[in-house]
């Protein structure tokens, strides 16, 4: 089992090493996050900020509301913030794709590839149908392999700013607003140096043998 797990993000990386910039420009990345009232996630959170020493955080005792959010970003731009309610499916997602991803391509046409995760919604028959009727490029995703993927990093900067010196909330609505605020704020300098880490990713892990590697 985990030789298979290695094998699929060796693979992918190999043949993704030696791609250009520009190739990984006309990427969009996107995925979802929960974000907590009462503070980030403990021991098991570990994204972070690239441009920060990892930090780790004690395990909260008690539970408290969440909020769902769903972005996706490319070298130079993201795009609008949603907020999820409900257990999410094929047909929620291909109405947020239609409602948000595809403004974010139309504003700047180019050949845009989407890089769609494992998440049951994200394969399932509908979304597949969707992307496909609608003539969306699509990248094949490497199970198992979250340290590949340069969104995880994002949302670590956002828990970082969303959380700041030990914020708690009150209520969702308070959440959600600087939740958004934050990812508003985000600059085309850091989208770029994320999208640029992702050669440097793939170089790592064919070093690594498939292993998980410290993004």
């Amino acid at each position: 089992m985990r030789e298979r797990h290695e094998k699929q993000p060796l693979t992918w990386s190999m043949e993704k090493m030696t791609w250009t910039r520009s190739q990984w420009e006309w990427i969009v990345w996107f995925d979802e996050k929960k974000f907590n009232l009462d503070g980030r996630d403990g021991l098991a959170y570990k994204w972070h900020d690239l441009r920060r020493k990892k930090q780790w955080f004690s395990k909260r005792h008690s539970g408290g509301g969440i909020v769902m959010v769903w972005g996706c970003f490319a070298a130079q731009r993201t795009s609008s913030l949603v907020i999820l309610s409900g257990t999410q499916n094929g047909i929620k997602y291909v109405d947020r794709l239609r409602e948000h991803f595809l403004p974010f391509a139309h504003d700047h046409p180019l050949n845009w590839t989407f890089m769609p995760d494992g998440a049951p919604c994200h394969r399932s028959s509908v979304a597949k149908a969707w992307l496909r009727d609608n003539f969306i490029n699509v990248l094949d995703w490497p199970a198992y392999s979250p340290d590949l993927n340069p969104i995880e990093n994002l949302w670590g900067i956002l828990v970082r700013k969303v959380y700041a010196n030990q914020r708690q909330f009150g209520d969702s609505n308070s959440l959600v607003d600087c939740i958004v605020a934050a990812w508003n704020n985000l600059s085309t300098e850091t989208l770029e140096n994320l999208v640029n880490s992702t050669q440097n990713r793939c170089i790592d892990v064919v070093q690594a043998r498939g292993k998980k590697i410290d993004y």
